[in-house]
């Protein structure tokens, strides 16, 4: 497999303001920690030592111990949790939702970022330990966002009716899923996917969430967070409480919204006055301030009802996206956190939280960006005789390029434009000289030979096209394969759709191989 890498500015795949989290986050001082850099990575271990106690990293490490007891081939990510003890241990973190299958491709470019910057720093900063992290988002309830994934151009779906958080939901409904991923690999009994979809299963769809992931990536050592842990929640009580009793988040976050605002930044995320939701059977519902009393559904709690639900049931409070951020970093020794562009431009709103919290705020970066060019769309580039780079074009602008390069005699008319009309403006200056009153006549006629001289044009213009039509679909059809609906293909395709034959894990290997976490160029993988 080879890789190339493309400047993102030059893409037109992201907006200016998505551009300065890769090319100049300085511009987003007011609104960030440090910018990202190696150098920074090193600077903020000496800020998140001062916070994170050895009380917190032994509540991690029990947590984390307990959690993997039950789960095999855990030596790389046992090791990872064991040094999580010491002072001199850190976190890189990426998030995400539980998508079904991994959903889009971004979730393994993300989580393989993380783990390879890791490697890379544990070289350059052997004296500090570095440890990867995917924090499954498993409280969040839109199961409509996870509930599909586009596998081979069909949209496969777990149908339920369930609500409430994902993390939580039971497995009804999901062997229908796993069924069809069978059979999409049903020619290949003996590959290495049929072991991975095995894995997906559970008393509940966090648990079989958990296992799946861990196959997939728990030998590069990564270490999965479920914020969905009682022990973690009583930690994070007095940060509960103080919003229950301050509405802090909303405020700041507010005050935050109207700077982004002056500077025509978009904003993401809209607070809430009280930015936690309460966890029940199936459902996960918005606590609503009520004067000084709060709401949660159809039952009313007085400011002392509330926190003493707060203290007998933590598990049962669940913090929405303005809070979840401060969760994580309250219960990681974390220094950096990694998403896709829009993903990070909420945090830009959340400096102000973190603050008014006492947690310290991480660095952001940036997750890698990849083109996946498999062996048939290499083939098209090759047959086409593209250089690499021309598939940042559009479509028409490629068919135009295509149409130039081929054609035997190209089908410009710049030279014939230029003869005729110096033909027309001979021949009227001419008349003029002999009978200026034919002059009006003669301009007539060119006017309508021009016409017949255009029809000439677009019929030849047409059969040069006609001549290759084949290959114009074959643009069309690598662009969409490259840029489904004109996005980037990482948004819409599966990661299983370039494993054909089911064998996934050096295709997984070589991806992480090529990822390079330093260079925020867009990666382009070409299959050999």
């Amino acid at each position: 497999m080879k890789s190339h890498s493309f400047p993102r500015k030059d893409s037109n795949c992201f907006s200016s303001q998505q551009l300065l989290f890769t090319d100049n986050q300085k511009a987003l001082k007011d609104f960030i920690g440090l910018p990202f850099s190696e150098e920074n990575l090193k600077a903020q271990t000496a800020i998140k030592s001062t916070f994170f106690t050895a009380e917190k990293r032994n509540l991690l490490v029990s947590v984390l111990t307990k959690k993997y007891s039950s789960v095999s081939n855990v030596a790389a990510s046992l090791k990872n949790i064991a040094s999580l003890e010491n002072e001199n241990c850190f976190t890189i973190t990426t998030g995400h939702q539980l998508s079904l299958f991994t959903g889009p491709l971004y979730f393994v470019y993300k989580i393989l970022h993380v783990i390879k910057q890791c490697e890379l720093l544990n070289e350059k900063f052997p004296e500090t330990k570095f440890v990867p992290v995917y924090w499954m988002a498993s409280e969040d309830h839109d199961f409509e966002e996870v509930k599909s994934f586009l596998l081979y151009g069909k949209t496969i779906s777990w149908e339920s009716e369930q609500a409430g958080a994902v993390g939580r939901m039971n497995l009804f409904g999901l062997s229908t899923v796993v069924d069809q991923l069978k059979q999409f690999f049903a020619n290949h009994p003996e590959s290495e996917i049929h072991q991975l979809i095995d894995k997906l299963n559970g008393k509940t769809y966090g648990e079989a969430f958990f296992q799946f992931i861990h196959e997939l990536f728990g030998s590069f050592g990564l270490v999965i967070i479920d914020g969905d842990e009682v022990a973690f929640k009583s930690a994070f009580k007095p940060i509960f409480k103080q919003e229950l009793t301050t509405q802090f988040s909303h405020q700041e976050v507010a005050a935050t919204n109207e700077k982004l605002a002056s500077k025509n930044f978009k904003i993401q995320v809209n607070p809430r006055e009280i930015n936690l939701f309460f966890l029940g059977e199936n459902k996960r519902e918005r606590i609503i301030a009520a004067g000084t009393d709060f709401q949660i559904g159809e039952t009313n709690y007085t400011s002392s009802e509330i926190l003493e639900l707060l203290e007998k049931h933590p598990s049962s409070f669940s913090p929405n996206v303005v809070l979840r951020p401060l969760y994580q970093e309250f219960i990681l020794p974390n220094i950096c956190y990694v998403g896709g562009v829009g993903e990070l431009s909420y945090w830009l709103q959340l400096k102000s939280t973190f603050e008014k919290a006492a947690i310290p705020y991480p660095i952001l970066q940036a997750r890698s960006s990849v083109i996946w060019v498999d062996r048939n769309n290499k083939k098209k580039l090759e047959q086409l005789q593209f250089e690499i780079d021309s598939i940042f074009k559009s479509t028409v602008e490629l068919k135009k390029e295509f149409l130039l390069n081929n054609e035997e005699e190209t089908i410009e008319f710049t030279l014939q434009d230029f003869q005729f009309n110096q033909f027309k403006n001979d021949l009227i200056h001419k008349s003029e000289l002999i009978d200026p009153s034919v002059k009006s006549w003669i301009e007539a006629d060119f006017t309508r030979i021009e016409k017949q001289v255009d029809g000439i044009k677009n019929r030849l213009e047409k059969s040069m096209k006609s001549k290759h039509e084949k290959d114009l679909k074959s643009i069309e059809q690598l662009k969409e394969k490259l840029f489904p609906a004109n996005g980037m293909q990482e948004r819409s395709f599966n990661f299983f759709q370039f494993c054909p034959e089911g064998n996934y894990k050096n295709k997984l290997q070589n991806l992480y191989t090529a990822i390079e976490p330093f260079d925020s160029s867009i990666l382009i993988l070409i299959e050999n």
